[in-house]
Parts: structure tokens; C-alpha cells; sequence
């Protein structure tokens, strides 16, 4: 990958990158600086990236540099001896504006209730969540990203959704 296609890469996804990077710790300041620093590890890896092949093994380009994001982000935390906060970001959540106000108040008690349901879920399904719903990206690239198998991604999701929906049907 020479340098151009590698600057189209970083224009296409630094939303995705600062998204993932601004969840886990809560600071857009730091969140600038570590997306920066995980397209720096990108390009100095980029021998490495393989991408799927024609069987469907490999991975994206996604979920590589959501991979490199999220190790970048925990060694961050171990350089500065915390933990990553993780902070959810429900507001990204795209939702039809009403046009009644009783179905505007309802949407807004349901918004709120989502808001403290997703807070509420342990992290790691609250980020598989956001992944998933609110960064596209599919089952294989989650799972890429946060160094687990398919199967934990599609049963912690399964059990996001769940809790989301009781919490916002309740």
C-alpha cells in the first residue's frame, strides 16, 4: 500500500477509528491523539494486512484498524495505569423526529431508558453494540477488533439486544 491509497484509507475510516477510540476513553482530546497514533501503527503494519482472501479467511480493513485501535487504547491505559472508559454514545443513535408532541415525549422516555440500558450493559457488549449498530461493522470484524471469537460476538450481541429492548419496551 503506498501512501496515497494509504491517505484514502485514512479519510474513509478516521470516523470509525475516533468513534471507537472516543467510546473507550471518554476524552476527545486524547481520543484525537490515539486515532492518530493508530493509524501510525496501521502504517507501519500495513505489510502485515492480509484482508480476506477468496474463502472468506483474513479480515477487513475495519476490523484491522479496529483491532490496532482498541490495543492502541489499552496500551495507553497500561502506560497511564487506569482502565479505558468506556462511555457510550447513544446520541449517535439516528431516530425520526415526530411530528406529534405525545409521540415525541413517548420517543423521548424511550431514549432516555436506552440511554441508561446501554449504560447499564457490561462493556464489552456495550461496545459489540455500537459496532455493530452504530459502526456497521459485521459479525467477523467485531470480533477481530476485540480479539475474540464469532460465537462470544453473536451471543454478547444477542444479549445487548435483549436488554435493550426490555428496557426500552418497559
Amino acid at each position: 500500500m503506498d501512501e496515497g491509497s494509504f491517505a484514502e484509507v485514512v479519510r474513509e475510516h478516521t470516523p470509525l477509528v475516533f468513534g471507537v477510540v472516543l467510546r473507550r476513553v471518554g476524552d476527545r482530546s486524547l481520543a484525537e491523539d490515539l486515532t492518530q497514533e493508530t493509524f501510525l501503527h496501521a502504517w507501519r503494519g500495513r505489510a502485515s494486512f492480509r484482508g480476506d482472501d477468496e474463502a472468506g479467511a483474513g479480515t477487513s480493513l475495519r476490523g484491522w484498524l479496529c483491532a490496532i485501535a482498541h490495543n492502541v487504547v489499552r496500551d495507553h491505559a497500561r502506560a497511564q495505569r487506569r482502565r479505558p472508559v468506556e462511555v457510550p454514545e447513544p446520541g449517535h443513535l439516528d431516530l425520526p423526529d415526530p411530528s406529534d408532541a405525545a409521540d415525541g415525549m413517548e420517543l423521548d422516555e424511550a431514549m432516555d431508558r436506552l440511554r441508561v440500558a446501554l449504560h447499564g450493559l457490561p462493556a464489552r457488549h456495550r461496545e459489540m453494540f455500537l459496532l455493530r449498530e452504530r459502526d456497521g461493522l459485521t459479525y467477523k470484524e467485531i470480533a477481530v477488533a476485540m480479539s475474540c471469537p464469532i460465537g462470544t460476538v453473536m451471543s454478547g450481541l444477542a444479549r445487548a439486544r435483549e436488554r435493550l429492548i426490555a428496557a426500552v419496551g418497559a
